[in-house]
């Protein structure tokens, strides 16, 4: 019996010594972020919890499909560090960063909303075009989005937490739950249109100038919502 009890815990420490380490320079990166007293750390903490996310999802893809994940994510990933390095300098934000660091007294989940915004909505499809051309966007756009079911069981974990927050809790009532799918859809609409416009800046840069414009309206809107509402 000692010796299959010993043999266990042999085979589980090889196991776990085997399994591949992803993304640790982000993750440490993330990590130390986390962990300083700036507004950036609400939606670090939330980028590391989703990185192990992508880690999981990645590790079960073939290595091309792998390569492709973790080679978009080294550029998306360092757009929020800028973020996070532009209000340690006091230097100008982007767009889509404007609105996180522009008050310092949000609560935990408006800055991880707006973060969320900012990232998904506004970053991802400037790493995605600065990384792959068209005809890499469009071999792997189906596992770009297949991701998505991922996101909902990392999405539905902010939803049961966001229960604390009273209009938040009040809405959750008055839709009998049907905010966290309208939030998971969300979540997927801003994706899709992230992938469209990438792909639509090697098509027609001009037609992607004029969508961009409008998408930052949508940010603000969502970004107003977040303010009013996550309360």
């Amino acid at each position: 019996m000692k010796f299959w009890m010993a043999f266990a815990v042999i085979l589980f420490a090889v196991k776990t010594t085997a399994q591949p380490k992803y993304n640790a320079s982000l993750l440490d990166t993330l990590h130390q972020i986390a962990a300083t007293n700036t507004p950036a750390k609400y939606f670090a903490q939330l980028y590391y919890n989703a990185i192990l996310a992508t880690n999981t999802f990645a590790a079960s893809k073939p290595d091309s499909v792998r390569n492709f994940i973790f080679g978009f994510e080294s550029l998306f990933a360092p757009t929020f560090f800028q973020s996070y390095q532009n209000y340690i300098q006091h230097g100008p934000q982007v767009f889509s960063w404007q609105q996180y660091y522009s008050d310092t007294t949000l609560n935990e989940l408006q800055y991880q909303f707006i973060g969320m915004n900012a990232h998904i909505n506004g970053d991802m499809w400037l790493a995605l075009k600065d990384k792959y051309g068209y005809d890499t966007l469009q071999k792997y756009r189906k596992d770009l989005l297949h991701f998505q079911k991922t996101l909902n069981t990392f999405f539905d974990s902010i939803y049961v937490a966001s229960g604390r927050f009273k209009k938040i809790k009040h809405l959750h009532l008055f839709t009998f739950g049907a905010d966290k799918i309208m939030g998971r859809q969300m979540i997927l609409h801003w994706r899709k249109r992230q992938l469209h416009m990438a792909l639509l800046y090697y098509r027609n840069p001009k037609k992607c100038a004029i969508k961009l414009s409008h998408l930052e309206k949508r940010m603000a809107h969502y970004n107003s919502f977040a303010l009013h509402w996550i309360k």
